[in-house]
């Protein structure tokens, strides 16, 4: 099976990307489903079609769409152990809101997405998996959220023992299953255990595929400079780029003269940028693009006759490496020459100048709290060196 994550910043139009490559995916014969993860669903919108937690078929042979409930998946695993350490907190004087709020392990909800994913993965029903994520944001703590919650999970599974005994008969109650501490953490691990296998199965290049869509606007290049840094930082592979919503040439109205030249300069330093990843321009269409015609359409206007299912790059021209706690970004500069190399961090904003090369960096959040340490240009590749 093929996994393809299509994400951005929201409103860029990732929803109408993934709808319209899932129908391309299917055209050229293979079984397609294509999964919203997004909280606020817009796929049953791109289809014009009502569309549930599980697979429905819409538009040509081979294509299956859902829109998954996280909630669902919520209670199904966790909702009879929430409801009684709720009433438990409850019981303590807490509000019900901030009990119920409590009574989640943080992030669990992202978890059970990622463990659903990880259910079609296993079944192998379908020949391509294209995932329609949620905004950038969200998405980047959807697929770290094994390693942001495994220290969580590790205290909890070792809460003092009184309180275990005070909680655990409550539970026991109602749960369909011994609540146990053994049987607690045998849950819990297995769960993480699930998340983390397909976090291996996305971090295989030749089995996944991160595809950032974006408009050619600051905002937009801001956050998909962040997004790429973190999918490298986790070893995830991104093979292409789409620019949506490019005025095409044939406007000419003076009113738009100005967005046409700084959206001329944002499709520049794209290129620039992500060089040699491909880079697919979508010009802005005469109406909003919603039903199975035009989708069609619009996936002919991006792929031509291309294989959208394929690898659309082998290139990563940004990469993370830890070594005795250190992290290195090795960053492709090709043409880049100069023995002189001046770092500026703000923030979370790397700026690198060698000679008269300028690049500002997004850093991730947990790179952003270090600080680099040493910089050199080798062989077309800058490498930073950063440590706590």
């Amino acid at each position: 099976m093929r996994i393809i994550l299509f994400t951005g910043k929201g409103g860029v139009g990732k929803t109408t990307v993934a709808a319209a490559s899932s129908i391309k995916s299917a055209s050229l014969g293979y079984k397609t489903l294509v999964i919203s993860t997004d909280v606020a669903h817009s796929l049953a919108d791109s289809f014009a079609v009502p569309l549930t937690h599980e697979p429905t078929a819409v538009g040509p042979a081979g294509l299956f769409a859902a829109e998954l409930d996280a909630g669902k998946e919520l209670e199904r695993y966790w909702g009879d152990i929430k409801r009684r350490i709720a009433a438990l907190l409850r019981d303590e004087g807490l509000k019900s809101t901030i009990a119920g709020e409590i009574a989640v392990i943080p992030g669990l909800d992202e978890i059970l997405s990622l463990v659903k994913i990880k259910k079609y993965f296993d079944e192998a029903q379908f020949d391509v998996l294209i995932i329609d994520s949620a905004p950038t944001g969200a998405a980047m703590r959807l697929l770290s959220a094994p390693d942001v919650n495994r220290w969580y999970i590790k205290n909890v599974l070792s809460l003092a023992s009184g309180f275990r005994r005070m909680v655990r008969p409550m539970i026991q109650s109602l749960a369909k299953w011994p609540f146990t501490d053994s049987a607690l953490q045998e849950k819990v691990k297995n769960l993480f255990e699930r998340a983390e296998a397909l976090r291996q199965i996305m971090s295989n290049p030749s089995i996944t595929s991160v595809r950032l869509v974006l408009n050619p606007d600051r905002m937009a290049f801001l956050e998909t400079e962040r997004a790429f840094t973190f999918f490298s930082l986790y070893g995830l592979s991104v093979d292409a780029l789409f620019v949506n919503r490019v005025l095409p040439p044939e406007i000419t109205d003076p009113y738009l003269d100005t967005w046409k030249r700084q959206q001329a300069n944002y499709r520049r330093e794209i290129a620039e940028t992500y060089d040699p990843l491909p880079v697919f321009e979508i010009p802005l269409r005469r109406q909003e693009v919603t039903g199975i015609d035009q989708l069609q359409e619009l996936a002919q206007a991006i792929y031509g006759e291309r294989d959208p299912v394929k690898r659309l790059s082998e290139a990563q021209p940004l990469h993370f490496d830890l070594s005795n706690g250190k992290y290195t970004l090795s960053l492709r500069l090709a043409g880049v020459h100069g023995k002189d190399i001046d770092l500026e961090k703000r923030g979370d904003e790397l700026r690198v100048q060698i000679g008269t090369f300028q690049r500002s960096i997004i850093l991730p959040q947990y790179v952003a709290g270090m600080q680099p340490t040493s910089a050199s240009l080798d062989g077309g590749w800058l490498r930073v060196v950063f440590e706590e």
